[in-house]
């Protein structure tokens, strides 16, 4: 599939789902939570997350990967 994405796109998808920052981490990642499941998400410079770390991200979740590809009209 080939799917990748920049660290703030993945999370203004996060934010488009309920999630909110809740805090910072050092300065290189961050927390957020929707109030059931909390994820953190490492920033590191412009580097993209590849696939196997969405979806891993997904499973933390509980958002279904069509919903994303349809935030991301693919």
């Amino acid at each position: 599939m080939g799917l990748t994405m920049k660290p703030k796109d993945l999370i203004k998808f996060l934010e488009s789902n309920g999630y909110e920052f809740i805090r910072a981490r050092g300065s290189s990642h961050h927390i957020y939570s929707d109030g059931t499941h909390t994820v953190s998400i490492p920033i590191h410079g412009g580097s993209e997350f590849n696939e196997k770390f969405i979806k891993r991200l997904l499973r933390q979740t509980n958002i279904n990967l069509e919903l994303l590809l349809k935030y991301l009209n693919r």
